[in-house]
């Protein structure tokens, strides 16, 4: 078990993704709140009507950054609990549960723990999500279909932005970007994304995987 973790500097490109979660970050990406009209103002209200009522996501997803293409698998439930895993050959398992987030190194099998609180989407695992207080909107965006929202945590702005992609009528969140400090972005999208289905919470255990099944040792 690492608490700070070759693994997480070793794999940080990765990271940055599919969980939301950004480390490392230096400096600060201060952004002026946009000026929005009753029409934002009400579709912000129905964004945040809409990610309080998710409870449940499951769905493949892919990644674009500067280092490449990556794919995935993403599990959600709310409130705390998200499950990232990468496909070969990335080799990271990604799980947040409560108020930490754990991150496998399935090659060098290490683990590294931090605090969800840490990562600049950790708004979306609260049992209630607000977007304004100590999350503030940074730019708003609507097309003909889709609307753009981008966040930051006002008590951590070096942990980065993060915007949500959603198509509207009807309202599903598609994708979202990850921002770090200096302006590196990473994008994931959802591929046929399934909502309030089942999930075994046993996918959300914080139990470092390089410990093995202690039931397994004993058989």
């Amino acid at each position: 078990m690492d608490m700070i973790g070759s693994s997480a500097r070793r794999g940080a490109k990765w990271l940055l993704v599919a969980a939301l979660v950004l480390v490392g970050a230096t400096g600060s990406i201060a952004q002026p709140a946009p000026i929005l009209d009753a029409a934002a103002k009400a579709d912000i209200a129905r964004i945040e009507t809409y990610l309080n009522d998710l409870t449940t996501l499951e769905s493949r997803f892919v990644q674009f950054s500067a280092q490449g293409i990556a794919e995935g698998r993403l599990i959600l439930s709310r409130p705390g609990d998200l499950r990232i895993e990468y496909d070969p050959p990335v080799p990271v398992l990604m799980v947040a549960s409560g108020i930490m987030l754990m991150y496998h190194d399935t090659e060098l099998i290490q683990t590294t723990y931090l605090p969800v609180s840490e990562t600049p989407a950790s708004f979306l695992l609260e049992e209630t999500i607000k977007l304004s207080g100590n999350v503030v909107i940074t730019g708003f965006e609507r097309g003909p279909a889709s609307i753009r929202l981008t966040l930051l945590q006002a008590e951590a702005p070096d942990a980065g932005s993060v915007t949500l992609t959603f198509e509207d009528k009807p309202l599903r969140l598609a994708k979202w970007t990850v921002q770090d400090a200096q302006g590196n972005n990473v994008d994931v999208a959802l591929l046929e994304p399934q909502f309030g289905v089942e999930v075994d919470e046993e996918l959300f255990s914080l139990i470092d995987p390089a410990l093995g099944n202690p039931d397994e040792s004993r058989e």
